[in-house]
Formats: structure tokens, C-alpha cells, sequence
């Protein structure tokens, strides 16, 4: 025998299950995603560009001048300049250093003279005058005088502050010294420059 329940009683079951399901729903936790967190900040180091060492760096690169005789001078004091330089119209890079050979010290002095040292591949034997000595200031002292140059001079770059570049010279001259007679000798002379632009008369020295 099929038992139905009266319509006030489903009414009350149906709004039983509503209820329990609405309490159900209701208390369920709503969890969302939280967002990743940022990347840390990172500081890009740059690397450190190494700073050029350079083999000649004492001298001066003269516009607008001549090498000059080296015996003529007007004031005493000039002849500590070794390489004299007067007005002309070529441009004139000289170049010193002090070195060691040995037990010995050595001075150079090379100066070249061109019509222009423009950014390029010069060859030296093409140079209109060149001058070098090398003095030997040990216990044999004694000097070499050049005479010719051969090799190339290499500029780099030029803005008007300074003169870079490399030079690989072969140097032809004589050696002069009171214990010996004067002999033909060769020396070589290379390395990487960077020397300053100076005046021509700031090159002369004075006494007053």
C-alpha cells in the first residue's frame, strides 16, 4: 500500500533540504590564487672596460713646426730639450722615455716630422726629417745619434688633446763616445703612444 505524503508536509521537506543546502553553500571557504610574487630587482653590472696602458706617454705632438739643428740654440737652457723645434709647416711628434737595459739607464728622444699625422698607416721612411738619440747614462756612457728610420707609425685617433696610435721603427745612426770610435749601429723602437698636443712656445725653454 503506496503512502503519499500530503502537500503541506513535501512543502516542508523541500524547504528542510533548501535550507541545508543554502547553509552548506554558504559556509564554504572561497579561497582565490594569490598572485606570484615579484621577480627581486636585480642591478645589472656593467663590466668594467679595462682602462689602455700605454708604452710612450711623455712628450709632445707640435702643429705647424720643424725639427731644427740641434746646435743651434739661442738660450743654453734649450739644449735640455735635446730635439729643438722651430716654426714651419710641417707637424712634429716627439717622443721620449726613460728605460733600463741591464744595469743601465737609458734616455731616448725620437722625433719625426710629417706633413700630416692624419688617422692612417704612415711610413716612416717617408718622414721629411727625423731625430733620435738614445743616451746610455751608466758607467759606458756613451750616445746613438739616428740617422734614418725605417718601419711604420700607425694613428689611431687625434682630438686635439692628444695623439694615440703605435709605431714599429727600425732606427739607422752611430754611436758616439769619447772611449771609442763612432760605429754603425741599429736599434729598434715600438709600443703604443698617447702623447698630449702642446704649443710651440710652450716646447722652448727660456732662462728669463
Amino acid at each position: 500500500m503506496t503512502h503519499r505524503l500530503s502537500f503541506p508536509l513535501w512543502n516542508m521537506l523541500l524547504l528542510t533540504v533548501a535550507i541545508l543546502f543554502s547553509a552548506c553553500s554558504g559556509s564554504e571557504e572561497q579561497v582565490s590564487p594569490e598572485s606570484p610574487p615579484p621577480p627581486p630587482k636585480t642591478t645589472e653590472i656593467k663590466p668594467v672596460e679595462a682602462v689602455r696602458e700605454f708604452t710612450y706617454t711623455e712628450r709632445y705632438y707640435v702643429t705647424r713646426a720643424t725639427i731644427g739643428d740641434p746646435s743651434d740654440v739661442d738660450d743654453a737652457l734649450q739644449a735640455i730639450r735635446i730635439i729643438q723645434l722651430k716654426p714651419g709647416e710641417n707637424d712634429v711628434l716627439v717622443i721620449s722615455s726613460f728605460d733600463r737595459q741591464g744595469e743601465a739607464s737609458l734616455e731616448t728622444w725620437f722625433g719625426i716630422e710629417m706633413p700630416s699625422f692624419a688617422p692612417g698607416r704612415h711610413d716612416l721612411s717617408s718622414a721629411r726629417n727625423i731625430a733620435f738619440y738614445r743616451f746610455y747614462l751608466g758607467n759606458e756612457r756613451k750616445r746613438i745619434d739616428g740617422q734614418r728610420a725605417s718601419g711604420s707609425l700607425v694613428i689611431e685617433s687625434y682630438d686635439g688633446e692628444a695623439i694615440i696610435g703605435t709605431i714599429d721603427a727600425t732606427i739607422e745612426g752611430v754611436t758616439k763616445s769619447f772611449d771609442e770610435a763612432s760605429k754603425p749601429v741599429k736599434v729598434s723602437f715600438s709600443g703604443s703612444f698617447r702623447i698630449q698636443k702642446a704649443e710651440l712656445e710652450d716646447t722652448i725653454m727660456k732662462s728669463r
